[in-house]
C-alpha cells in the first residue's frame, strides 16, 4: 500500500491537493511533496483520510484524534474538555469516560467518511481530518445519556442546546466536519446508554444521618436527592465491550496490525506513510 499512500499525499503522479480539516479549525496545504513534507511525519502517518489512506490503514480512524492543526486548535479542544463537569469523569467512572472518548473518535471519523460518499469531486474524501473534537462531542453524548438515565430533563435540554450551537458554528466556519461532531456525539451516547450506570433511589440517603453520601456536590445536584449510580443497573457490563474488542483484535490480522502501527509511527516517524526516506 506504500504507493497508494504516497499518491494520496501527493508524492506520486503530480501531487494531489491536501486539505487538513479539523473539528474546531482547519488549514489548507499546498500541493505535492513540499506541502506534505511541511506537515511533518506524524501528520502523514496518523491523519484520517476517508479514501484511500484510512481504507488501507484502519488505525487512522483512531490516531487522527490525537493530532491538532495548531496550538490554537489544541487550546480550544483543551478548553472544551476542561469545561466539562467533573462528575462526568469522577462520578460515573474513568473507565467509561475513556471508553466513550476513544469510541467517539472512531465513530466521528466513520461519520465523516460516510458523509463523503457521493462526492464527485473527490475533494471531501481526500481531505485529511485531525482533531479531538469527535471525542469531546462523544463526552457530551455520554453526559446526555447519563442525564437521561437520571431523569434530569432540564439538564438534558442544556446539553442538546450546546450541541446545536456547535453544529451552527460548524456551518459558519470552513473546514469543520459537522459529520464528525455528530458521529462522535452518537458514539458517546451509545456507550453511555448501554454501558453507563443505572440510577436508583436510596431511602437510607433520604433520611437525615441515615447513610453516607459519597457523591460530590456537583454530581448530587445532577442526580437529585437520594439517588445514586449503580453499575449493576447498567444494560451491559463495560468489560464485555473490551473483551469483544480484544477478541476481534486477536481474530483479525488487519485489526492486530493496529496497535503495532500506532507504536511504529512513534518509533519510526514517516515509516507508515512511506515518506521516511524524504525526511532524511
Amino acid at each position: 500500500t506504500t504507493e497508494v499512500v504516497l499518491r494520496a499525499l501527493g508524492f506520486v503522479g503530480g501531487g494531489a491537493g491536501i486539505v487538513i480539516s479539523s473539528g474546531s479549525s482547519g488549514m489548507r496545504g499546498g500541493r505535492g511533496p513540499i506541502a506534505a513534507h511541511s506537515m511533518g511525519p506524524f501528520f502523514l502517518d496518523y491523519a484520517h483520510q476517508s479514501y484511500p489512506l484510512s481504507h488501507f490503514q484502519k488505525y487512522r480512524y483512531l490516531s487522527s484524534g490525537f493530532l491538532h492543526g495548531s496550538f490554537l486548535h489544541l487550546f480550544m479542544n483543551l478548553r472544551a474538555m476542561l469545561s466539562l463537569p467533573s462528575w462526568l469523569e469522577d462520578g460515573i467512572g474513568k473507565g467509561l469516560y475513556l471508553t466513550a472518548y476513544l469510541t467517539a473518535i472512531v465513530t466521528g471519523n466513520i461519520a465523516h467518511t460516510v458523509s463523503t460518499i457521493g462526492d464527485l469531486s473527490g475533494r471531501a474524501a481526500g481531505s485529511l481530518c485531525i482533531g479531538a473534537s469527535g471525542g469531546i462531542c462523544g463526552l457530551y453524548g455520554l453526559m446526555l445519556a447519563s442525564l437521561m438515565k437520571m431523569g434530569n430533563n432540564s439538564a438534558v435540554s442544556v446539553v442538546l442546546k450546546q450541541m446545536l450551537w456547535l453544529l451552527a458554528f460548524g456551518f459558519l466556519v470552513p473546514n469543520v466536519s459537522n459529520a464528525g461532531h455528530v458521529g462522535g456525539f452518537l458514539g458517546g451516547w451509545i456507550i453511555g446508554y448501554l454501558f453507563g450506570p443505572g440510577y436508583e433511589r436510596s431511602y437510607t440517603l433520604n433520611r437525615i444521618g441515615g447513610g453516607r453520601d459519597h457523591a460530590d456536590f456537583e454530581f448530587r445536584q445532577m442526580m437529585g436527592t437520594g439517588v445514586y449510580p449503580s453499575m449493576d443497573k447498567a444494560i451491559l457490563p463495560l468489560k464485555y465491550l473490551w473483551y469483544s474488542i480484544g477478541l476481534a483484535i486477536c481474530a483479525k490480522p488487519q485489526l492486530r496490525a493496529i496497535p503495532v502501527a500506532l507504536v511504529k509511527g512513534i518509533l519510526e516517524p514517516g515509516a507508515l506513510s512511506g515518506v521516511r526516506a524524504f525526511l532524511r
